[in-house]
């Protein structure tokens, strides 16, 4: 007669990367864009830089939605008998970065591309701090003064960290999908790639109290360590 096994199938879920080292690179690298945020953006969506890679981007834009991530996780919960019970901390990082994304909207006003390329030629040669429109908006100006930050490279950032975090194994495509996802915003004029890092700084740092040292972190694994035999 067999003797079940117990096995801890998801207690080794960890944060790619260290937050002190992450999070204060994506930050800077925003910054750092400022400086060819309207270049770039005015190649992509006034230029059109290529039909067929637009076209492909738009394709994957849905990894950058609830709609994909969904999916997804319930693929999961139902296919993987040892780490199923992830999908929730998945799924729950991927919604808590794209809302907190949502109410940092509501904090700084900026101009989306397609938006800020309908500006004076004045304001367009004053440059990109001419795309920020002012502190505390909330939901004057609709979504074409909320480029900033992104909420879906927040979306897809805080899905794909913590998608590497339980399952390591296929870090390169998750961080491929997020690059993906944060160069179809750009192309497709709906934010400057800063908004994109910073979305980006969102995901990431959200991730760190779902899979970071404290007490929250701790409860999910328990929650996950399911018994197979």
């Amino acid at each position: 007669m067999s003797v079940p096994i117990p096995t801890a199938t998801t207690s080794g879920a960890r944060l790619p990367g260290s937050p002190r080292v992450v999070l204060p690179v994506l930050i800077l690298a925003g910054v750092l864009a400022l400086s060819v945020d309207v270049p770039v953006s005015r190649f992509c969506h006034v230029q059109r830089g290529g039909q067929f890679a637009h076209e492909f981007l738009e394709h994957v834009e849905p990894f950058g939605q609830p709609t994909g991530l969904v999916a997804i996780c319930a693929a999961l919960l139902l296919c993987d008998a040892g780490r199923g019970r992830a999908s929730v901390r998945i799924a729950l990082a991927a919604i808590g970065a794209g809302l907190s994304a949502d109410v940092l909207k509501l904090c700084v006003a900026r101009a989306r591309p397609y938006h800020f390329f309908s500006f004076t030629s004045e304001d367009i040669a004053g440059g990109v701090w001419n795309s920020f429109r002012g502190l505390f908006p909330l939901f004057a100006g609709g979504s074409k003064l909320q480029s900033f930050p992104s909420a879906h490279s927040a979306f897809v950032a805080g899905f794909c960290v913590a998608m590497w975090a339980v399952y390591p194994k296929g870090k390169w495509l998750f961080v491929a999908v997020a690059t993906l996802v944060a160069v179809q915003r750009v192309e497709g004029g709906s934010h400057f790639l800063s908004d994109t890092l910073w979305g980006a700084a969102v995901g990431y740092g959200f991730c760190t109290i779902l899979f970071g040292d404290n007490r929250l972190a701790r409860g999910f694994t328990r929650f996950e360590c399911v018994t197979t035999s």
